[in-house]
């Protein structure tokens, strides 16, 4: 709180205000309703770019999850390509030699 308002707060305790009183404490309180407005202005321009930048962000998740998702399918599709190729391999070499013994 600014220190005006702050004294100002503290004359009204049990002191009878006068007219040039009363007027000096409504330009100070309106002085901190205009400050608080303007901030409020300020937060509420900061919040809407912050939740703009998030959906960005969300978008460009989505799409990377995506190609994730492609490149685990491929990776899992050659992992038993490559399976299938050994056991053929191995019970190829296997059975090469049983027929030399």
């Amino acid at each position: 709180m600014p220190r005006k308002l702050v004294e100002g707060l503290k004359n009204l305790k049990g002191i009878n205000m006068n007219k040039a009183r009363i007027d000096e404490w409504r330009v100070v309180v309106e002085s901190r309703l205009e400050e608080l407005t303007i901030i409020n202005a300020k937060q509420s321009s900061e919040l809407f770019h912050i939740k703009e930048s998030v959906d960005d962000i969300k978008g460009m998740v989505k799409e990377q999850n995506g190609r994730v998702r492609k490149l685990e399918q491929q990776t899992s599709a050659i992992k038993a390509i490559g399976s299938s190729v050994a056991v053929v391999f191995s019970a190829v070499i296997g059975w090469l030699f049983n027929t030399r013994s």
